[in-house]
């Protein structure tokens, strides 16, 4: 049987000829906007044609609609404006900044569709009514001046400081240098908005008045460190990160971190704190802030950072102390293993998709965290091993736009 498969963040089908659809037996399209004419439209719904997408728009038939597709960050400007009379649809997959002069160049397309997130001035929100968002809206002050989405306002920043400006970070403002001139800052007026701000608790007193009223605040001790990623604790924790940590992300506690937990003195985690049970006690004992922690049982084995990962019964037959998958795209677990191997031995944490049989699905549902979906289609698992496998009758098209 002739299969097709198009994964995109825009399928174009305004042109999808009926020879086309004949030629296969099944078509699935996953994709975040697919694009058709009415009559396409009517075409495509005669055929097995299976549509997984957040939006379908459509365009006129006849039409001249220009489509401009960005997968990524994407600066929209007064220079990038749809000529007059041109139509033109914009769609971002990943960040959309649109510029203080581009608000009637924004206005001039059909229809602007994002995918992530989207970062103007606040006189342009809610003036866009041919925005579309799928994600988040950030709107900074006019004339703000922009910094990175993690901004270090450290000793070097005085140097380069304007006179009367106020700077906006996308996420937080970190002032922990403690070698910072406050006093110059605010001899020149300077001022700062963002969501968050993270501040050393001897500058608090100088920073907090330069700050938007908006701004929420948080006050760590000085000597924190910040860094802005997942991490792990292990017996070389401390030569990195220092007794005094703020990690915006997940915590990961090895087994040998059980000499470096009494020399903690500030622990501040943005995310969840992943433990192992044995460490539990150690653990109560430390200064820390964290969303959830997640106590892992003792495992033998670990698996993670996969694409693809694999248990089968001999696996987790070999491994007493249990097996831990966590950071997979995906997780298979053979037919051959029973419910009550897997509650006992297996756990798995931080997965986008587990495969498992109807049989296994309630004891993975009860040992798994933070995964996506769990069981899945029987004829898309099938799809997958025909891909890999090059099945002359699967077609698979990746891409950031198709045309079909």
């Amino acid at each position: 049987m002739k299969r097709m498969m198009v994964n995109c963040a825009v399928c174009d089908m305004r042109s999808v000829s009926e020879e086309t659809l004949k030629h296969y037996e099944q078509i699935t399209v996953n994709a975040a906007t697919v694009i058709v004419t009415p009559e396409k439209k009517d075409l495509i719904n005669r055929y097995n044609v299976m549509m997984n997408a957040a939006d379908v728009i459509e365009v006129p038939a006849g039409e001249n609609v220009r489509i401009v597709s960005q997968n990524g960050s994407y600066e929209l400007t007064a220079e990038r404006a749809p000529q007059d009379g041109e139509k033109v649809i914009l769609f971002v997959n990943g960040m959309l900044n649109v510029n203080a002069d581009a608000a009637e160049a924004a206005a001039k397309y059909e229809q602007i569709r994002v995918n992530g997130s989207v970062v103007m001035p606040k006189s342009i929100s809610g003036r866009l009514h041919n925005l579309n968002v799928n994600g988040s809206i950030s709107a900074y002050p006019d004339g703000a001046i922009r910094l990175s989405r993690n901004a270090e306002i450290d000793k070097t920043f005085p140097l380069r400081a304007k006179e009367n400006a106020l700077y906006w970070a996308f996420r937080r403002l970190i002032f922990t240098d403690l070698a910072l001139d406050t006093e110059k800052l605010r001899n020149r007026n300077v001022r700062f908005a963002a969501k968050t701000a993270l501040i050393a608790e001897s500058l608090a007193e100088a920073v907090v008045p330069m700050l938007s009223e908006d701004t929420d605040i948080l006050i760590v001790p000085d000597g924190t460190k910040f860094f802005g990623f997942d991490a792990r604790m292990n017996k070389r924790f401390l030569k990195k990160f220092g007794t005094k940590a703020y990690i915006n992300g997940d915590l990961t506690v090895e087994e040998d971190a059980i000499d470096v937990l009494p020399e903690i003195e500030y622990l501040y985690v943005n995310g969840d704190v992943k433990l192992p049970e044995t460490l539990l006690d150690a653990f109560e004992d430390v200064d820390a802030h964290y969303d959830e922690l997640v106590i892992q049982k003792k495992t033998g084995k670990i698996i993670e950072d996969n694409v693809r990962a694999t248990v089968n019964k001999a696996l987790l037959e070999k491994y007493a102390d249990g097996i831990l998958v966590t950071d997979c795209a995906t997780v298979h677990i053979a037919k051959d293993v029973p419910s009550e191997l897997i509650l006992e031995r297996l756990t798995i944490a931080d997965c986008a998709q587990v495969y498992c049989s109807e049989e296994q699905e309630a004891a993975v549902c009860a040992i798994s965290k933070d995964v996506a979906s769990i069981g899945g289609d029987e004829s898309l698992k099938d799809e997958i091993t025909g891909a890999l496998h090059l099945n002359p009758e699967f077609k698979v098209i990746n891409a950031a736009e198709y045309v079909m």
